[in-house]
């Protein structure tokens, strides 16, 4: 009797089982199966380290596989046992088995622990179904156990997860490695504003690999980038959810500070959170137009536009800064130089004063966030204090209960940023990277940087660059005291909040 064509399925959930038996096991039973049933195993299709309870069947890629593998035509589907397809009941049912048989009714599904074919319809299918769920439901709750066990210890130490790149694990201590200084080199090359496209493909390129990585991608550099892991500090919960990678807020998860060795300094960890807001308040960083969002025409307070005027020929020979009202341009070679030339000179004489001025600006801004935090506890206070007259009142207004309670979050995610921000500023001022960066860059003429770097320099340095066209194209530059603008701009922003807060409760 001539053979059926079949795919034969494996999972396996854990990254940790590369190594071991949990395969071959698999692939020996299904052959004795499909010796067994007159089947012949034309494929195997494989989901590695794929969590059946996390992942939905269907949606998984050696899954998908096998919907192309019935519709090219195979006609059956072997697996190991009912906890190899689904740890969640119903999703193979719909999203697998009904749709197949749907487009091809004739195609079989086998199982190694079931005589003949496969029915999800049998009592003791289902049974299995339901075991193979709560076995792993029983699972995920030992692991949280598990999880938070260690991270409630005196010491916390990491749970069981993948150690981060750059670190090697002893005990839950994470411990940096050789593949550390290529970490620092991504967090470096981000603080010129390098995208993490050019990034990994200069890594590629000079065939910088680590342990873990042996081809560079973006995705790789940022996972790299948003780990808190690299300043020392052990953070958990950090997605918005399973299914949602999106990380959720600084002051939402569970973060422990100053845990085990960092790699990257607070100064150069704080800037790559910069580059990553400048990037979407003023675009690409990619750009020869280094003063775009900077640069303003001094009569009409407006800031220029970038206007590449040259012929399709001549691409970039006629590149102009233009004022949309007056009408008037400026060649971008002409003020670049300008303004380089200035900041130079001024930087070169008065570099010592810059740095002291940084560290002054940083203890200003601490002063006035120490003030924000101290005026807005008396508000909360007296938000609570309404509240509780209210509810002792037995008033029913439901319209002001839920002002008071929306003041009330306000104010307390307004208290606990400006302490994350504190702790921040404290931690550059014991910092001296600054001082390093500044003098590395200045060793060096600005046109061995790339227009990546300049833009990045220029935007951290330069607060406003206003150009008068009535005086023969004469320039004024307003200087920043210290690089650190996401701080200038976020300790304005709580100041004046607190001050909104207090005119509003009188």
């Amino acid at each position: 009797m001539r053979k059926v064509n079949a795919i034969g399925y494996l999972r396996y959930s854990d990254k940790k089982q590369d190594s071991n038996h949990s395969l071959e096991i698999q692939k020996s039973q299904i052959l004795l199966l499909a010796e067994r049933e007159n089947l012949k195993i034309i494929e195997w299709r494989i989901d590695k380290a794929t969590s059946a309870f996390r992942n939905n069947a269907g949606k998984r890629k050696g899954m998908q596989m096998v919907f192309d593998d019935i519709a090219n035509g195979a006609g059956a589907i072997c697996f190991y046992e009912e906890s190899r397809i689904t740890r969640s009941i119903t999703d193979f049912y719909n999203d697998v088995y009904i749709p197949i048989r749907e487009r091809h009714p004739q195609t079989k599904f086998y199982s190694t622990q079931s005589d003949g074919e496969w029915n999800p319809n049998d009592p003791i299918t289902q049974a299995k179904l339901v075991f193979a769920a709560e076995e792993s439901e029983i699972k995920s709750v030992r692991t949280k156990d598990a999880h938070t066990n260690s991270l409630n210890q005196d010491t916390p130490k990491r749970p069981g997860s993948r150690t981060p790149i750059g670190y090697d694990m002893d005990d839950g201590i994470l411990i940096p490695n050789e593949d550390a200084k290529i970490v620092e080199l991504i967090f470096y090359l981000t603080t010129f504003g390098h995208s993490q496209q050019t990034i990994a493909e200069y890594l590629n390129e000079c065939e910088v690999y680590t342990k873990k990585v042996k081809h560079w991608n973006s995705s790789t550099i940022g996972y790299v980038l948003s780990n808190h892991v690299y300043g020392g500090d052990l953070a958990w919960n950090v997605r918005t959810s399973y299914d949602i990678s999106k990380p959720k807020a600084d002051q939402d998860i569970d973060l422990f500070r100053n845990i085990h060795e960092r790699i990257i300094s607070p100064t150069v960890s704080h800037l790559v959170k910069q580059i990553s807001v400048l990037k979407s308040e003023y675009g690409t960083m990619n750009t020869p137009y280094y003063l775009r969002g900077v640069i303003k025409c001094k009569a009409c307070n407006l800031h220029l536009v970038a206007k590449d005027n040259s012929p399709k020929n001549k691409p970039g020979r006629y590149r102009v800064y233009r004022c949309t009202r007056c009408r008037n341009t400026v060649p971008i070679t002409d003020i670049h130089h300008a303004v380089s030339d200035d900041l130079k000179r001024k930087w070169c004489t008065q570099f010592a004063v810059l740095t002291v001025r940084s560290k002054e600006q940083l203890k200003s801004w601490l002063k006035k966030l120490i003030k924000a935090k101290k005026d807005l506890n008396p508000l909360l206070e007296k938000a609570l204090y309404n509240e509780k007259m209210l509810e002792d009142k037995n008033l029913n207004q439901s319209l002001l209960t839920e002002t008071l309670s929306v003041g009330q979050k306000k104010i307390k995610d307004d208290i606990t940023k400006i302490s994350l921000i504190k702790e921040e500023i404290k931690k550059l001022l014991d910092d001296n990277y600054v001082d390093v960066l500044l003098n590395e860059i200045l060793k060096h003429n600005f046109l061995d940087f790339t227009d990546s770097e300049i833009r990045v320099f220029f935007l951290m340095y330069f607060d406003e660059v206003n150009i008068n066209f009535e005086k023969n194209k004469e320039i004024q530059i307003s200087y920043r005291l210290s690089p650190f603008v996401l701080l200038e701009d976020v300790t304005g922003h709580f100041t004046e909040q607190t001050k909104k807060f207090n005119d509003m409760t009188g």
